[in-house]
């Protein structure tokens, strides 16, 4: 790899051995209403999973697909991974056959971990599944603790894949010291305590949760988790486990604030909120600034930068003046250790106000994408990781988002790729051309929408189409609604003009 991640910083292994050092009986993960293992049991569990991979073969530099709901699997495969200097290579749960046949295919697992659910896709795509709560799964928790040479700084621990231009899929390859520096800076900057209690309630293959399963080691926190979220379930994690801090996503926090159980008082132990991963219409803050007996936190990252590189902090929250002030919505300033740039297209800095393109450099940025130096290398200019995001920056260095170049909808919190979305429905006879962009929608923040122009005879309707996307990718990913167009609006170049397409749903 070529990126920019770096070969120093602390190790994961190390994180967790001074952990369970440190806090040997405080409880490290507690699935909700289900298992719970301290920070001795969660280092031993590790050890002995590591031996069992290195007595198997798998070696420093493979990889470990898993998928699985929230639970303990995906701390087994991430810990036991890094320790041996492998890579865990997290598969979204209900991902179409075919999309998980093309990341196993790239990426080529040694094997994988997998509940009984996401074993069948795997298993599919030929890979050697080892299934939680297996014969086999409780074999390798009990072999004997073994001595396994420790990894390096520079290896890959996670490759999440998300889409690079053109939709095609990229494995982002962070490593352990981007990993451990992620861990160190998150705590500083959310003032994470020593007794901290996490709750987390997006799916563990998400960039921001995945990446939880390593900072809660710095400084010994218990990692609450829901297997699937609801608000009656949220709300009793947060009373019953005294749950301190906590993300959500735009969606998931008004279901808790309209549910009928919602008080203030519920959630009184909670000290932060982080919340984002879609856009927060500026009501909703105020609201949650309002109706949470606690601070709130959002800023602005990608899974290239292995979380967040800005802060809108808590007291920047309790700074606003009300609807119209010009931060609400900003997310925040740079995060100390890491340097954001917004650029022109000339490489220079964007004056207060000005438009332009989004630039990091920071120890925590991926070191490339998964076998493909070409697009590591162009999405990087002078050590700087180019996002492809636009933002405005004001005269105190607030960062705000006015548009994502890459045209990435998010809906939920979830990334879904309009060009990915688009070859599924190109691809059947009755299309001759499509166009797919987010709209506004007041439950999700954005959904898909599609614009399609048919060929002559074509009998393909809205139904057909949403169906079409959500047997070939996944059911978040199908337009909710569908747009049939005699033409495009284009450019004079003849591109597809996508913001005049989304002014029709207004």
């Amino acid at each position: 790899m070529t990126g920019a991640g770096g070969a120093s910083g602390r190790l994961i292994p190390e994180l967790l051995a001074a952990a369970a050092a440190s806090a040997p009986q405080r409880r490290a993960v507690v699935v909700a209403g289900g298992a719970s293992v301290t920070y001795a049991e969660l280092a031993e569990r590790t050890d002995r999973l590591a031996s069992w991979l290195a007595t198997g073969g798998v070696r420093r530099g493979d990889r470990i697909a898993v998928c699985a709901a929230n639970g303990l699997v995906h701390f087994d495969a991430y810990l036991a991974a890094a320790r041996i200097g492998a890579a865990a290579v997290p598969v979204p749960t209900g991902m179409a056959g075919p999309e998980v046949a093309r990341i196993v295919a790239d990426v080529l697992p040694a094997l994988a971990l997998a509940d009984a659910a996401g074993a069948e896709a795997l298993r599919a795509a030929g890979v050697d599944v080892v299934v939680e709560g297996s014969r086999r799964y409780r074999a390798a928790l009990a072999t004997p603790p073994d001595v396994v040479p420790m990894p390096e700084p520079s290896d890959t621990a996670l490759i999440i894949y998300t889409s690079g231009t053109g939709g095609r899929p990229r494995g982002v390859c962070l490593s352990q010291a981007a990993i451990t520096c992620n861990a160190a800076m998150t705590t500083a900057a959310q003032r994470f305590g020593r007794h901290e209690v996490y709750l987390t309630s997006t799916p563990l293959y998400h960039t921001s949760a995945a990446a939880r399963v390593f900072t809660m080691l710095d400084g010994a926190h218990t990692h609450v988790v829901l297997r699937r979220f609801d608000p009656a379930g949220w709300l009793e994690a947060v009373e019953v486990e005294r749950v301190t801090s906590t993300i959500a996503v735009p969606t998931q926090i008004r279901r808790i604030l309209d549910h009928d159980g919602y008080h203030p008082a519920r959630s009184a132990c909670l000290r932060l909120l982080v919340y984002g991963t879609a856009p927060s219409a500026p009501s909703q803050v105020l609201r949650m600034r309002e109706q949470f007996p606690c601070g709130l936190y959002q800023g602005y990252g990608l899974t290239e930068t292995c979380g967040v590189v800005t802060g809108f902090t808590a007291e920047d929250h309790r700074a606003l003046t009300g609807p119209d002030d010009p931060r609400l919505g900003s997310c925040g300033r740079p995060m100390d250790g890491n340097e954001v740039v917004v650029r022109r297209p000339d490489g220079t800095a964007v004056v207060p106000g000005e438009v332009g393109e989004i630039t990091v450099r920071s120890p925590k940025v991926m070191s490339g994408y998964w076998g493909d130096d070409a697009a590591t290398a162009a999405a990087f200019a002078g050590g700087w990781l180019l996002t492809g995001d636009l933002a405005t920056v004001d005269a105190e260095g607030y960062t705000t988002i006015v548009g994502r170049s890459k045209e990435v909808v998010i809906s939920g919190g979830v990334n879904i790729y309009p060009a990915q979305v688009e070859r599924v429905i190109a691809a059947h006879p009755d299309v001759e051309e499509v166009a797919v962009f987010g709209t506004p929608d007041a439950d999700w923040g954005e959904v898909p929408a599609a614009a399609v122009r048919m060929r002559p005879g074509g009998t393909l309707d809205a139904a057909a189409v949403a169906e079409l996307v959500a047997a070939r990718l996944d059911r978040r990913s199908r337009p909710r609604h569908v747009l049939f167009v005699e033409d495009f609006p284009r450019t004079a170049t003849g591109k597809i003009r996508k913001q005049d397409l989304a002014r029709l749903l207004e």
